[in-house]
């Protein structure tokens, strides 16, 4: 019998999305590190799921909502590349869980397939083979992405993909994939790619180097469909000619007060509504840095990398930020609230339109919409490392 999982579908711009990821059975640790992607009780229990999606709305409680449709997802049936990138994510998962790592798993560690936190709390841990450090009890979990992705192909409302050629995936990995299709263009000028893309763009347009970046993935819309389904959120960086970032990386908006407000959100849980947004961002995003240098005048490609922010850089620099802004917006200190020398690498500051774009407050009043930011020192650290291109 194929085992029923629900979904919530909410009606967005950009059409039905998914409004969380689809959890789908816990990870057996000691298991895990026994089994083949073939063998695996993940196969076993999860290849056949009967799929029943309901539409959210929030002003209608769960038990009233509207059944959208009910479909049956087969693994086996999925296209060549998906599969492919599931069975890849299956292992990355598995070869942590086996190296003693399992405490160090995050959603961003994977493309479609995730192991997501799953316990009463946070502080919930079990045991782990090959290592002494206790792990968060973790299960399988499709991305909403991913899930979402599913939703718009039976609807024929998906975007492009970056990958039409579905050996690719399975010959050199998924992020190797997307790496060397920038290999071509490494060390050219802007003026250069567009002319080797056979393309003609304006230079002074908003978003001109990421639409540069995407036409070098053979992308020609705004939206990566692969991106999309995996929570990967590409970033164009011009550093200048001593490899420095002009600015800090922002992140959405938070609201001081209300639902979804900072009040209301609690670092250690494990609900997706109660998690912090900026912790639930960093956990599950994957960066893909597009890296541009200013040189003599012109404008050059130099780097491109994928980047996850580590779980111990969140927990030291980015926690210690939630926690004295929710302190102090509760207090009404906001001048307090923690700046770029807090601990250079993460801060608050303003992230509005003008003066007048502002959230409400408990005891201030309305004040300008702020958000968190990683530092531009700690983003230029991040690029310092040993590069993803050129490829050996």
């Amino acid at each position: 019998m194929s085992p029923l999982k629900t979904t919530a579908l909410e009606q967005r711009k950009k059409g039905l999305t998914a409004k969380e990821r689809l959890v789908l059975q816990m990870i057996d640790y000691a298991d895990i590190v026994e089994e083949t992607y073939e063998s695996s009780c993940f196969m076993k229990k999860s290849q056949l799921i009967l799929l029943v999606s309901n539409e959210y709305r929030n002003d209608i409680p769960v038990v009233d909502s509207k059944i959208l449709m009910a479909r049956l997802i087969d693994l086996s049936e999925l296209p060549s590349a998906d599969r492919n990138i599931i069975r890849e994510d299956w292992q990355i998962i598995a070869d942590k869980v086996r190296r003693g790592l399992a405490h160090e798993l995050s959603g961003s560690d994977t493309t479609y397939l995730e192991a997501c936190t799953k316990g009463m709390d946070g502080s919930h841990m079990v045991k782990q083979p090959n290592s002494q450090i206790p792990a968060k009890p973790r299960a399988f979990a499709l991305k909403s992405g991913y899930v979402t992705s599913l939703v718009r192909e039976w609807l024929n409302d998906l975007g492009s993909l970056a990958i039409t050629d579905d050996t690719e995936v399975a010959a050199r990995g998924f992020e190797r994939t997307i790496i060397e299709r920038f290999s071509t263009y490494i060390g050219l000028t802007t003026d250069e790619i567009e002319v080797l893309l056979g393309i003609e763009l304006d230079p002074s347009a908003k978003g001109y180097r990421a639409t540069l970046a995407r036409r070098m993935l053979g992308v020609s819309t705004k939206n990566v469909e692969e991106f999309d389904r995996s929570g990967i959120s590409m970033k164009t960086i011009l550093i200048d000619e001593q490899g420095r970032p002009p600015e800090s990386m922002s992140f959405p908006v938070f609201r001081y007060m209300g639902p979804g407000s900072v009040l209301e959100e609690d670092w250690e849980s494990d609900e997706d509504e109660e998690i912090p947004r900026i912790k639930r961002i960093l956990e599950d995003t994957r960066f893909l840095f597009v890296v541009f240098q200013r040189y003599s005048g012109m404008i050059r490609l130099k780097e491109v990398r994928f980047w996850s922010m580590s779980g111990a850089d969140i927990e030291t620099y980015v926690k210690p930020v939630w926690e004295a802004t929710r302190k102090n917006i509760e207090l009404g200190i906001l001048p307090d609230l923690p700046k770029g020398s807090f601990n250079g690498v993460c801060h608050v500051r303003p992230h509005a339109a003008n003066k007048k774009d502002t959230f409400p407050t408990p005891l201030n009043g309305n004040q300008v919409k702020k958000c968190f930011w990683l530092d531009r020192r700690y983003i230029q650290r991040q690029l310092s490392g040993p590069e993803q291109l050129p490829l050996t």
